[in-house]
């Protein structure tokens, strides 16, 4: 079963174990960045903060879309979608 992000996507949901190293790589880049950002002037909390949790909103996303298509590659949910088609 492929699962797609989006409806205009033609790729494949990549493994769950490449989107987890590919967001902890993005998410300790990203702590450099924010920390920096933050110690450089404090006042850029309150942006430092969204960013953050549109960050995480993403990485959830993708790892949903990840668990999804684990789960789908189950055998018999694959025999069950070639049954409804």
């Amino acid at each position: 079963m492929r699962v797609h992000t989006d409806a205009q996507s033609k790729s494949a949901v990549p493994p769950l174990s490449e989107i987890l190293a590919g967001v902890d790589e993005r998410l300790k880049r990203l702590k450099d960045v924010w920390s920096q950002r933050l110690g450089d002037d404090l006042a850029s909390f309150g942006k430092v903060e969204l960013e953050v949790h549109q960050t995480m909103q993403q990485a959830a996303d993708q790892i949903v879309a990840g668990l999804l298509a684990q789960v789908g590659q189950q055998p018999s949910l694959e025999d069950a979608r070639k049954k409804s088609c």
